[in-house]
């Protein structure tokens, strides 16, 4: 049935971090921005999915509460309501929280329909900072499928934060979006420039430039990986609907089974 159904919009609770398993593709690039590692999780960030680019899921932090009650706030920080699903994880960097969802919690009355969004909140208060809204594919379930937003766990390093959108589409953002009252390039062209929303700096469409097909929906998490003098964004992405494999050049091998 596609009969639309009404949606609760889920609450972010900042102890809670829930795993999320993907499978994928290999994307590699350069980046011209800054060499800064990314955060530590010992000083209390957890900058991308798994904490560290290992993936070692480890905190070092200590003292960490064990339980908590969420109607009776206890051991709860603050609440934040989010759309109505989201299944990548939430990272903490800078004094920001950042986590995908879908548009059905309406931060921006404007913005309507389903859409893939990531929303920032600031870390001591639970505040909304802004959002960045992606519209779906017009290929639809295939593709993009409904109401599942934005699925892919950020990395943020630096003042730079990266993710896969619902689209398939790396995206570096500012992570204090327009409200530093600047326009990062090189993309200048945002429609939505107010307080409230994204500032992109790049993006990087697989779809269009390597032919990347997501399986009903784009939800990588990215990490990035130094060697030598340059640093790779490593992506993945779904599978294509027949056997495909991809070249031993591109720096690995896999044969996908076709979709039954």
């Amino acid at each position: 049935m596609n009969k639309r159904t009404t949606r609760t919009p889920l609450r972010l609770f900042p102890l809670a971090l829930l795993g999320l398993a993907v499978s994928a593709l290999l994307l590699t690039a350069h980046s011209p921005l800054p060499t800064a590692s990314a955060s530590d999780p010992g000083s209390g960030d957890w900058p991308m999915w798994g904490g560290t680019p290992d993936r070692n899921m480890v905190s070092n932090m200590k003292g960490l509460p064990t339980s908590w009650d969420v109607g009776k706030k206890i051991n709860v920080k603050w609440v934040a309501s989010l759309g109505s699903q989201s299944y990548g994880n939430v990272v903490v960097s800078g004094g920001m929280v950042f986590v995908g969802t879908n548009n059905e919690g309406l931060r921006d009355p404007k913005v309507t329909g389903d859409k893939g969004v990531l929303m920032a909140f600031r870390e001591s208060d639970g505040q909304f900072m802004w959002q960045m809204v992606h519209d779906k594919l017009i290929a639809g379930r295939v593709n993009d499928w409904p109401y599942q937003g934005v699925a892919s766990s950020p990395l943020v390093e630096g003042d730079r934060i990266y993710y896969v959108s619902n689209r398939a589409e790396l995206v570096c953002l500012d992570t204090q979006g327009f409200r530093d009252k600047e326009n990062d390039g090189p993309v200048t062209d945002e429609k939505l420039t107010g307080e409230t929303n994204a500032d992109v700096v790049w993006r990087f469409d697989m779809i269009e430039e390597v032919g990347s097909l997501p399986h009903n929906l784009a939800n990588s998490s990215p990490v990035i990986v130094r060697r030598f003098d340059l640093r790779q964004h490593v992506e993945w992405s779904g599978r294509e609907s027949r056997q495909h494999s991809l070249p031993e050049s591109a720096g690995h091998h896999r044969r996908q089974q076709e979709d039954r």
